[in-house]
């Protein structure tokens, strides 16, 4: 064998492997860029429907507040957290909105989660027979509660918001 042909194969074999190292790792970045992307896409569409949903839950609270501040028993009324717990079954939400957004999220379901609990609490004390011991207590304590709640929702409501549209208007 010549010298010419061992540099040649040589040659011919550094270029082969060069070629595959290139392209291995533009394929690599290719599928990094479409995770990205598709990352991208699923963030978006959860902080839609989570915007969607805390709207709709901050005009539920704006109509029902008068009647807990005005009368003993309240109003029966519903908010939804379905967007929400569909996000978290994932387990990825952190990963997918960003750890200080969900963070500021899963406070202010937080405060939705209790509303919810004592609303749904002072249904059943309707319910039940006004000559418990303490009845009255009872009902002006869930109301009160509600009431708190309702506070710490409606006013950290434009807050969460904010944090949603800043995260929806980033590249």
């Amino acid at each position: 064998m010549s010298a010419n042909f061992v540099e040649a194969i040589l040659v011919q074999t550094v270029a082969s492997l060069v070629g595959v190292f290139v392209g291995a790792l533009a394929a690599l970045a290719t599928n990094r860029h479409g995770i990205r992307n598709r990352q991208k896409r699923r963030a978006r569409t959860l902080l839609r429907i989570l915007g969607q949903e805390l709207a709709e839950n901050q005009e539920t609270l704006r109509a029902v507040k008068p009647a807990f501040e005005s009368t003993a028993w309240g109003k029966s009324f519903y908010l939804s957290t379905i967007a929400w717990e569909t996000a978290l079954a994932s387990g990825e939400l952190p990963e997918i909105l960003g750890y200080e957004l969900t963070d500021h999220l899963a406070m202010h379901y937080g405060w939705l989660a209790r509303i919810r609990y004592h609303v749904d609490l002072l249904t059943r004390l309707w319910l039940a027979p006004q000559g418990i011991a303490g009845y009255e207590e009872i009902q002006r304590g869930f109301r009160q509660a509600i009431l708190a709640a309702m506070e710490k929702a409606q006013a950290g409501h434009e807050a969460v918001m904010r944090h949603i549209a800043g995260e929806r208007r980033e590249p």
